[in-house]
């Protein structure tokens, strides 16, 4: 893996990761234990605050609601590397009040640089943990939590790493701006490029020292573009000439170049000199650079612009400080929004710069409904919802669908329903999934036919009035001061990731009422239906598509229950129906090759096609070998000697007995729920597969679902 090149889209920067020399579907799930990062202020997470002095309002304001530690209002790309991998936000090795390195820590300290300089803190603001420090903190650190560890009780352990973690762990060197900083300060072009070697192989120095010592994963990151800095900007007399295109210090960023392109070619050469070692060069510099050239079409205000700090007719305030002019006390507070602001302080970024999706939209139809039908219809009853909500919470599951798995690994909360008018929150997307509804309306009320009056269509309509309705809320500042929490920005729909999740029911109301012959040739005018709503969706500005195809029909135990003794060839070899599988993967190839098509009609979009039947039935054919029972079992519900009732219900018999449907002892061994619809534990062994790029085209992780096949 020659490097990474991490870039803003749609979503901000940070959030996706190109690998350059290994083909996508080569990229594999670590499973880190801890994480130990190294670095300056871009990654310094309470360090300098603990050690010298303490970050002060509005610092941390956006997300933790106060200050902590952080040069930002909010997480800082660390943070959101921790949270990727399900780690907590990594706790300062110099903070010993209230902290926890049981998955690591964190020795990055603002100001530092890779190579010791010869200035104070209090004049130029470098600090004295140095990279060199910063592993020596890091032997002693090892030695001594191994010695505790070894000698204290159980419940002191709590807080330590395990040392058998120290080999599994992530490490990650974000440093060396500080060191371009120096350079431009007090050396010539000549100096500069002279001392940049030694810088280099400081740092290689280090990932060697800790090789010894038994890492094995590292993660390098370049430099930014510091020519680019407002805070640059603002302090220089610069004439035309001295900026690039985007309004950044040629020179400078030149610097930053230079430092890249001699740190890449030692990280190269680490990989022949460190043989277990797993190294990957990360481009922070593209990333920042693509996000500042494309600043207003990414929804952000001037990339020069500062949010925290007070910079005009030449006086300079810095974020959080007070200043008396002429007779003035100036406080430099922070802006309205932080989050229409790519610089916070003029030297580093704000949150909204440093997050992956800000939202989730999906539409679709029982397999990913949070609540409509419930809110609207009628509410499911228990036993759903028993596994991991423990009350029923309108899913017709024992626990978390897919769409809930999609959400926890994009950090975001549940999706909350938009019919359910009753404790929704919007601020980070919505569901307008109904149960029953399939893509092309259908003329049958819900009680005829059990299909939703909620087709697509109508879902595009919701999200229509839903998206004009939240921006009109926004308008009207004065009489909603509670939308911050409960509703989306307006420019954050581009920010989206849209979920597509229907066509089950097109297929199996087809099934019910229609011949094959006829239900086949209704294919290509279902898919173009689908393919009209993602058009409509790009026309309001969504460019982060997510489609599902539809699962395989012919295995759902409900269908098998109606067949008594088929005919050999009516089933494949895992005991579906041949013909209506036949009819998903018709559906399935038809629509895929419309997914092709999309690519090349909606130019800035990124569409990927996830292929649900291939994970399901990969599921199914093989059940027992991950420790499931024979897939066409039923968890939830009654059906024996000809007698079927539904999940949870009740059926009276003549002779006055009556039968219940529940649930079985453990559904976590259970793939199908109630006939219909999957366990907790399946969703979760499919959705495993399918955010990690399994089982889609392009197959990449979800978190990089932003790619443009171009």
């Amino acid at each position: 893996m020659e490097s990474v090149k991490v870039f803003s889209i749609i979503i901000a920067v940070f959030s996706v990761l190109s690998v350059e020399s290994v083909g996508l579907k080569d990229l594999k799930t670590c499973n880190f234990g801890a994480v130990y990062n190294f670095g300056d202020s871009n990654s310094d997470t309470g360090g300098g605050s603990a050690a010298f002095w303490p970050a002060g309002k509005p610092c941390g304001e956006t997300f933790f609601g106060r200050p902590v530690g952080r040069g930002c209002d909010g997480r800082l790309i660390i943070d959101f590397i921790a949270e990727h991998l399900g780690l907590p936000h990594l706790s300062p090795y110099l903070d010993s009040i209230g902290t926890s390195f049981r998955y690591g820590a964190n020795f990055a300290i603002g100001g530092s640089t890779i190579r010791p300089q010869n200035e104070s803190m209090s004049l130029y603001g470098v600090s004295p943990f140095s990279l060199d420090i910063q592993i020596v903190q890091f032997d002693q650190f090892k030695d001594r939590t191994g010695y505790f560890y070894n000698r204290s009780y159980p419940r002191h352990r709590r807080n330590l790493p395990r040392p058998e973690d120290f080999s599994k762990a992530l490490y990650i060197f974000d440093i060396g701006q500080n060191d371009i900083a120096a350079g431009l300060r007090k050396k010539n072009d000549t100096d500069f490029h002279a001392s940049v070697p030694d810088i280099v192989d400081q740092l290689a120095k280090a990932v060697q020292n800790l090789y010894e010592h038994g890492a094995r994963t590292f993660w390098v990151h370049n430099t930014g573009p510091i020519g680019c800095l407002p805070v640059s900007l603002h302090y220089h007399d610069i004439k035309p000439e001295e900026l690039d295109e985007q309004g950044c210090l040629k020179a400078q960023n030149a610097y930053s170049m230079e430092f890249n392109r001699q740190l890449k070619a030692r990280v190269i050469k680490l990989r022949e000199e460190l043989p277990h070692a797993a190294l990957t060069y990360v481009d922070i510099y593209a990333a920042k650079y693509e996000l500042i050239g494309s600043a207003k079409k990414q929804g952000f205000v001037e990339a020069a612009n500062i949010c925290c700090g007070f910079h005009e007719d030449e006086i300079q305030v810095y974020c959080g400080h007070k200043q008396n002019i002429n007779g003035i006390e100036i406080y430099a507070g922070s802006c309205e929004n932080p989050s229409d602001f790519i610089s916070w302080d003029g030297v580093h970024y704000t949150e909204a710069a440093n997050r992956w999706f800000k939202a989730i939209y999906n539409f679709g139809d029982s397999n990913s409904d949070t609540g409509a039908i419930s809110a609207a219809i009628f509410p499911r009853q228990w036993p759903n919802g028993e596994t991991f909500f423990r009350k029923p919470a309108g899913r017709v599951c024992d626990g978390r669908l897919i769409i809930d798995f999609i959400a926890e690994r994009l950090r975001l909360p549940l999706l909350s329903s938009y019919l359910d008018s009753i404790g929704s929150n919007f601020r980070h997307g919505a569901n307008f999934a109904a149960g029953g509804s399939t893509i092309v309306p259908q003329n049958k009320t819900i009680a005829e036919s059990g299909l939703s009056p909620f087709a697509l269509n109508v879902q595009i309509f919701q999200f229509d009035q839903f998206k004009a309705r939240t921006s009109d809320l926004y308008k009207e500042k004065k009489k909603h001061s509670c939308r911050n929490q409960v509703l989306p920005r307006s420019k954050e729909f581009g920010d989206a990731l849209y979920v597509v999740d229907i066509g089950q029911n097109d297929i199996a109301y087809g099934l019910r009422t229609v011949g094959d012959a006829q239900l086949l040739a209704s294919i290509p005018d279902i898919i173009t239906q689908l393919v009209l709503a993602v058009q409509h969706l790009y026309t309001q500005g969504a460019r982060t598509f997510w489609i599902h195809n539809t699962g395989p029909i012919g295995c759902l135990p409900s269908t098998l229950l109606t067949i008594t003794n088929p005919p050999p060839e009516f089933l494949d070899i895992h005991g579906c129906v041949k013909s209506q599988n036949d009819i998903a993967q018709e559906f399935n190839r038809q629509l895929k090759s419309r997914v092709m098509k999309l690519r090349t009609d909606l130019p800035h979009a990124a569409i990927t096609y996830v292929d649900i039947y291939a994970a399901k039935y990969g599921l199914i054919s093989s059940s027992k070998q991950h420790g499931f029972v024979e897939a066409r079992k039923i968890c939830c519900g009654y059906h024996k000697n000809g007698i079927d009732v539904g999940c949870g219900g009740i059926l009276a018999l003549p002779n006055g007995t009556q039968i219940s449907g529940p649930s079985c002892e453990d559904p976590s061994t259970y793939i199908s729920w109630d006939g219909v619809h999957y366990t907790e534990a399946a969703n979760h062994w499919i959705a495993s597969r399918l955010i990690n790029g399994s089982f889609s085209d392009p197959p990449i992780p979800i978190t990089h679902a932003c790619y443009t096949t171009s």
